[in-house]
């Protein structure tokens, strides 16, 4: 491994537990890592820092990205519909044209799938949920907490993602029913309690999930019409053991988080609800009143019923006021269940989540109850949730984020055996002897467990999901326990929030992730690195590079005032081309070597960018914009103080003193002479929304454009244009005609053709052919997931994206082809390739070119008559 400098070293678990929520990282590179397995989401930095702090304000970053302040409840699913009307209305044009296909399986995955980490081990994106099939152990689904639903029939060997053209890919819960195994429920909008948690949109029904699956939804109504799930996440769903028609649904907070705001948001009710149509076209949800709580809206973490009695259900409830706890009622499907209190936890997302495993031999029905308390607190009970006492084992697990990290697990024949799983203290624990003490076995594992599942039909096989994916273990009772990794090759879940490009080569590029660090592809466009570990956010590589392993790159770890602002700096590469983290640039510690001030107040995720020049000038923003023409060594001020943090950075290609700057309000700054100290507000009549880029037209630095997050604008205002930027007092018109009411998240300009431009969003990707004046819908083949990076290369005239936990896709323009008369029209007709393959061919066509599909790599095109004249083509 390469030596790193600063590197991330982590004490032992038990002075973990002794420092409480301190995390102290060293910068002693002496001993070779790159990372620390151990905790892969902390920096490679030499400070110290508070975790839940840490996740509060990668929370408050991700909660401005995604507009949770301005949102309605049917913002996102309001966006998806516009933008499936303007996918219908963009074929109908092309038919009334008689256009060819324009975006025929253009977009290309590149991965990672998966991220490489060692020898016997690899990583994706975040795992929530977890449903095993009750009698066969091989088929598993597997949610991701932005990448939506995996079926696998094959104990995880291979994955197929079942839910990619829901209104959603954030999944919180998942349920097999007990008397139809081939019909699967699907609660969507995580419940972790982050603001990444994505909010959902209610739960969807897959029929013929292990045959051929047939998806429902989304089902969120009750009786008056009135949805009472989107906006929320589903934290549990539980199925009748008889009849799937019956179903009860708890709900929670999704879409913030601790740190997260809300402010501005009509949502439905959170709680627990229950209907007895759920096969239905249309199955009704009526709310259930949980007497002893103080207000009609209370998240619901978790929820469990008894084996036997389906009318036993214990809920947990994250307080406020004094009212979180454990709630028992005996009498679930009665026309007014009764709910009693029967433990009480503390209020809020941490001390007040409480996860639960339940076992039932002969009349003995065990509950587990994993809680936040203390820092971790398991109970116990024997006598179906009715009364609790705390195990000394386990104590502390989910040490500093019981928010975040909680799992527990009892083998379904023998209570003794409990599972048990939380921060880095206790990823995965095992106890033989009902609690009393925990073993730990997480041998390759990834920290911040969130999910296990057991096989009904075979205990000794156990599926883990944590941040860094899904792993199985076929002997639970082995010492070591073998975990092996099911983070392959067809599973893809990787959070990007960002991206850059090398200016020559067509493959070379890195990318920060949530939680698993900057990643590396390599030249030959198939290996991925992990590069450098910790929590990955911008990066940017010198646009002066003339090779792959001589250049010039930086990447960010994560920001916070007075303890650490700036970027890691690599100037050498090894042989394939992955940079060499060995410098970091900024304030670290309350100290900086560069110039940046540690006083500033900064996002989480800083912007960074490259300007012109040889080196490209380097730019970081906090409340102020800081410019270096020597690599980072030094950076200068080259804004003053501004009100607001800046969220993102646009520097003209022509002219590195025209420098353009959005901030988390809404406001723009722009200056344009040499030497600038200062920048002007020209914000005009731009809305207060958090700006998510700006940008400037290569080929005219007098036009600009800025895009704009949040929801509740006007039609066409998530993006805005100008076409005198340089006059001193731009004039800014709405330019996103065609762009639905939702995110705008990245931006970018063909630097060939600055009349076509990019947007990338919370729904996916739109183009305009104008310069803005319309936009369509670009998503072909892409599933609905949040774009966060966007770059197109300036020399191989490809769009790579990157996006929130579906990986990157690349969108090929540069591609020769081969013309062909397919329709006997006698003029020359498109042919089209998959963009992995070097060849263009044409597999299967039919008169007036209306269908095509593909073959394998490497297929050529057989001698046929395709367009039925009695000619072979």
């Amino acid at each position: 491994m390469k030596v790193i400098r600063p590197l991330l070293l982590l004490l032992p678990p038990i002075l973990i537990v002794a420092f409480s929520a301190l995390w102290y990282i060293s910068a002693d590179p002496r001993d070779g890592k790159i990372f620390d397995e151990s905790e892969p989401d902390l920096p490679v930095t030499s400070v110290k820092i508070d975790k839940a702090e840490y996740k509060r304000l990668r929370n408050e970053q991700i909660a401005m990205w995604r507009g949770l302040d301005t949102a309605e409840p049917d913002s996102r699913s309001r966006a998806i519909r516009d933008m499936e009307r303007g996918e219908r209305e963009r074929d109908a044009r092309r038919t009334e044209k008689n256009e060819r296909p324009s975006g025929v399986a253009r977009w290309h995955f590149l991965g990672p799938a998966p991220i490489p980490v060692n020898a016997s081990t690899t990583y994706s994106g975040r795992v929530v949920a977890l449903a095993v099939h009750p009698t066969n152990p091989d088929i598993v689904y597997a949610g991701a907490a932005q990448g939506g639903v995996y079926r696998s029939l094959n104990g995880g060997a291979s994955w197929t993602p079942l839910l990619d053209n829901a209104l959603t890919l954030s999944i919180g819960s998942i349920a097999i029913s007990p008397s139809d195994p081939s019909t699967v429920f699907i609660g969507t909008g995580e419940t972790s309690f982050s603001a990444d948690s994505f909010f959902g949109v209610g739960i969807y029904r897959i029929t013929n999930a292990d045959t051929a699956p047939v998806v429902s939804g989304p089902l969120n109504k009750n009786s008056t019409g009135a949805d009472v799930f989107t906006g929320r996440g589903i934290s549990e769903i539980i199925v009748h053991p008889t009849d799937p028609n019956r179903l009860i649904a708890t709900s929670a907070q999704g879409i913030a988080g601790i740190g997260g705001s809300t402010a501005g948001a009509t949502l439905p009710n959170a709680g627990v609800y229950r209907t007895t149509n759920a096969m239905a076209a249309e199955p009704v949800f009526e709310k259930l009143a949980v007497q002893g709580t103080g207000a009609v809206s209370r998240s619901i973490a978790d929820a469990a019923t008894d084996p036997v009695d389906p009318n036993r259900l214990l809920i947990s409830v994250v307080g406020a006021g004094g009212d979180g706890g454990i709630y028992l009622t005996t009498n679930v499907y009665d026309t007014t269940p009764a709910f009693t209190r029967t433990l009480t936890t503390g209020d809020g997302s941490s001390l007040g989540r409480t996860e639960f495993a339940v076992q039932r031999t002969g009349g003995v029905m065990t509950v587990y109850a994993a809680s936040g308390t203390s820092n971790g607190t398991v109970y116990k009970s024997i006598d179906g949730g009715a009364t609790f006492a705390a195990l000394t084992g386990g104590t502390s697990f989910c040490n500093p984020q019981c928010f975040y990290d909680i799992a527990v697990a009892v083998d379904p024949s023998d209570a003794n055996k409990v599972y048990l799983g939380g921060s880095p203290s206790l990823v995965f624990g095992r106890s033989l002897n009902g609690g009393t003490s925990f073993a730990n076995s997480s041998t390759n594992l990834h920290v911040d467990t969130h999910a296990f599942a057991i096989a009904p039909s075979n205990p000794n096989r156990v599926y883990f999901g944590s941040d860094g994916g899904v792993w199985r273990t076929d002997d639970i009772n082995a010492t070591p326990i073998n975990w092996i990794t099911l983070n392959n090759s067809s599973f893809s879940a990787t959070q990007f929030q960002g991206i850059s490009l090398h200016p020559i080569d067509r493959n070379y590029t890195l990318g920060g992730t949530q939680d698993n660090g900057t990643q590396f592809l390599a030249s030959n466009g198939t290996t991925w690195i992990r590069s450098d570990g910790g929590d990955g956010g911008f990066s940017v590589i010198d646009q002066n590079a003339t090779s792959t392993t001589s250049l010039t790159a930086y990447h960010t770890y994560f920001n916070q005032t007075n303890t650490q602002i700036g970027f890691a700096r690599a100037t050498t590469t090894d042989a394939s081309g992955d940079p060499n983290w060995t410098v970091f640039r900024g304030c670290s510690g309350g100290t900086s070597n560069n110039g940046i001030n540690c006083a500033d107040a900064v996002l989480f995720y800083a912007p960074m960018v490259h300007g012109p020049g040889n080196p490209s000038t380097l730019y970081f923003g906090t409340t102020r914009l800081y410019r270096s023409s020597d690599t980072g060594t030094t950076m200068t001020d080259v804004s003053g103080a501004l009100p607001l943090r800046i969220s993102a950075i646009a520097i003209s290609p022509q002219n590195d003193d025209i420098r353009l700057v959005g901030t988390t309000g809404g406001t723009v700054y722009l200056s344009t002479t040499a030497g600038a100290t200062t920048m002007t507000n020209v914000t005009g009549p731009i809305p207060a929304r958090y700006v998510g880029r700006v940008a400037i037209d290569p080929a005219n630095a007098n036009v600009a454009y800025v895009a704009l997050n949040g929801f509740g604008l006007a039609a066409g205002q998530h993006v805005w244009k100008t076409n005198n930027l340089l006059s001193g007092s731009p004039t800014w018109t709405a330019s996103g005609s065609g762009i639905p009411d939702v995110p705008v998240n990245t931006f970018a300009i063909d630097p060939a053709n600055s009349q076509a431009l990019f947007a990338g969003t919370d729904i996916g990707i739109f183009r305009s052919s104008n310069g803005g004046a319309s936009w369509e819908p670009f998503s072909e083949g892409l599933p609905r997931v949040a774009v966060f990076g966007m770059e197109f290369h300036r020399t191989q005239r490809l769009l790579r994206i990157s996006t929130h936990g579906r990986g990157i896709y690349e969108y090929d323009f540069g591609a020769s082809t081969t013309l062909f008369d397919y329709d006997a029209d006698r003029k020359a007709d498109l042919s089209v390739r998959r963009p992995s393959d070097n060849v263009w061919y044409l597999l299967r066509g039919t008169v007036g070119f209306t269908a095509i599909t593909w073959g394998e790599a490497g297929d050529r095109m057989a001698p046929a008559d395709y367009d039925g004249d009695g000619k072979t083509d």
